[in-house]
């Protein structure tokens, strides 16, 4: 299973721009808080397994696992949104470019795919925080 402190370097390293990249605890923070922007969270959502698959001499079982990664754009030259929009839309595709189709474990994993995106919340401060989820599965055996 991945370490979610993998794609965090692995953020940080492809999304140069970023005033921050963390993860869950620094999200907990930055939604009470005053975050920089952009910046990036990654939050591990949730895990899921296959049933086992059990021979006499071994269990092989495929756990998917899926994270999140929070967004936060600001831009408050434009009061329609439009601007944090586009900047949103410039830093999910570089987003889906550093993490769509990496293995990030060669030796039991599959290409991290996408799942599922959505806006968060609008802040009073004119910030935009969205959502975008990726599943990582892989494969586990023992004998």
């Amino acid at each position: 299973m991945i370490n979610p402190g993998t794609l965090v370097t692995r953020l940080k390293a492809e999304l140069t721009g970023l005033k921050f990249v963390g993860a869950a605890a620094e999200f907990d923070a930055a939604i009470d808080g005053n975050p920089s922007t952009p910046s990036a969270y990654v939050i591990p959502m949730a895990d899921d397994a296959t049933s086992d698959i059990d021979t006499l001499s071994s269990i092989e079982q495929e756990i998917s696992q899926v994270f999140a990664v929070v967004h936060v754009v600001s831009n408050r030259v434009d009061a329609k949104g439009a601007a944090a929009l586009n900047d949103l839309t410039q830093l999910r595709n570089r987003l889906f470019t550093a993490l769509i189709g990496w293995v990030p474990e060669a030796a039991t994993g599959e290409p991290m795919r996408f799942r599922s995106g959505r806006l968060l919340r609008l802040d009073d401060n004119g910030r935009l925080w969205w959502i975008d989820q990726f599943v990582l599965n892989n494969s586990y055996w023992s004998n």
